[in-house]
């Protein structure tokens, strides 16, 4: 059964017989729920009211069995009021949204009245709350101005105070400036006396420079007729020299042709060939003899420059080089490593070279009859003897005037070359040469 021609209802009311409709849904049985508001059944009461709201009031308004559901709900709620309401007669200190939601469920004769009635106080009291808080909202902005003035106030105050303050800085800046410029007035005066004067003596200095430059340019011209005459001179000494020196070219190129010519004469009748031996294989014959001395000490160009020379006889002081440059090794493997670096030194340059070593380490059978390099003598001293006392045996066999090199760096060694009249060098110089062949 439905009604229609409801009155409108307070916001207050509405909301509160919604609630109470969505709390009923959740025990009533689907079936007996108003069709339009069945799919509102399964959710929980807030979020029925939040999204039924509309259909439950309309509910409310025109399915009379709904409404009396929620009546019932009520009156069990309240009943001493129900009864008041029902009876006409609500009492005064009853809250008016109360009233009108037992009025509006129970509709007992004179209930549209009541509700209207209920209506205008709710809304004077709504207008009320507003005037109130209107009310207060402009307390509240009264006070935010007055607090506002007074901080203006305080501001003006202190601006006040500032500006004098200020004002009194300024002033005290103001005469210090004033100060400073009557200080840099005084100071710019004797800074114009100081500049006039470093110009006066400027133009004095200037003057002088002229004179000095005109004085060093008298100089420079006498100077450069010096030089032209010393010049004239000097290339005239330079004419007289190469013709002294081509006389002297010309004479030493007849002497040498004379010797030369002389030489080949002397090697026709002595019918000199090329020897067999040389002095080195017979060391121990006594056939050599001692030369002048002479210092004579061979660094690495001087000893390239001796390497390239003809009929160069090189003695290698064996195990003094090894040890030098690399004495790690056993000594086997020295020896084969410097007689095997030698090998190409000789082919190359074309000289004798002779090792000596030290007898005491002398390799015996099968590896003292290894082969050595083309042009590389091995020799070792004999029992009792040192590879020294076997490089000055070579030297005493070698004929005065041929050049013979040892590399060795014993001082005593070195010593003993320079007295027979060769030339020595040292380990590290010939090996240097070694490692860039």
């Amino acid at each position: 059964m439905t009604d229609l021609g409801q009155p409108a209802l307070p916001a207050a009311v509405r909301q509160q017989l919604v609630s109470i409709a969505a709390e009923l849904m959740g025990r009533t049985p689907i079936a007996e729920l108003p069709g339009s508001v069945r799919r509102f059944a399964r959710f929980a009461p807030a979020k029925r009211v939040r999204l039924g709201a509309s259909e439950i009031a309309a509910a409310l308004a025109v399915e009379t069995g709904f409404r009396d559901a929620v009546a019932e709900v009520v009156a069990q709620s309240a009943p001493e009021l129900v009864g008041q309401v029902s009876g006409g007669n609500p009492p005064a200190t009853a809250d008016p949204v109360d009233v009108a939601v037992i009025a509006y469920l129970l509709r007992p004769p004179g209930w549209t009245e009541l509700l209207a009635d209920i209506a205008d106080r709710l809304a004077g009291a709504d207008r009320q709350r507003e005037s109130d808080a209107e009310l207060d909202r402009l307390r509240a902005e009264l006070a935010r101005l007055t607090e506002q003035v007074q901080a203006l106030t305080r501001d003006r105050d202190q601006l006040r105070t500032a500006a004098r303050a200020g004002t009194a800085e300024q002033s005290e800046q103001l005469a210090e400036l004033r100060r400073r410029l009557r200080t840099g007035q005084s100071e710019l005066r004797t800074a114009r006396r100081e500049a006039e004067q470093l110009a006066d003596e400027r133009d004095r200095l200037r003057a002088e420079l002229d004179r000095n430059l005109a004085d060093e340019a008298l100089d420079l011209r006498r100077a450069r007729a010096r030089i032209a005459a010393l010049e004239s001179g000097q290339e005239a000494d330079r004419r007289s020299q190469r013709a002294t020196r081509e006389h002297d070219e010309a004479r030493l190129w007849v002497l040498l042709e004379t010797v030369t010519a002389a030489a080949a004469g002397l090697r026709r009748e002595l019918d000199l060939t090329e020897p067999g031996s040389r002095p080195a294989d017979l060391v121990g014959a006594g056939n050599g003899q001692p030369a002048g001395a002479r210092p004579s000490v061979a660094d690495g160009p001087l000893l390239q420059r001796l390497l390239d020379g003809a009929h160069v006889h090189l003695i290698v002081d064996g195990y003094n080089l090894t040890k030098t440059g690399y004495g790690g090794l056993p000594l086997a493997d020295q020896r084969t490593r410097l007689v095997s670096s030698l090998g190409p030194l000789a082919a190359r340059t074309g000289i004798e070279v002779t090792v000596a070593f030290d007898g005491t380490a002398a390799p015996v059978g099968a590896a003292a009859s290894l082969p050595t390099p083309r042009g590389v003598r091995v020799l070792f001293s004999a029992p009792g003897q040192l590879a020294d006392d076997l490089i000055r045996e070579l030297l005493r066999a070698e004929p005065a005037g041929r050049t013979v090199v040892v590399a060795s760096s014993d001082q005593a060694v070195a010593a003993s070359v320079r007295s027979a009249g060769g030339w020595s060098t040292s380990a590290e110089v010939l090996l240097g040469r070694l490692e860039r062949s």
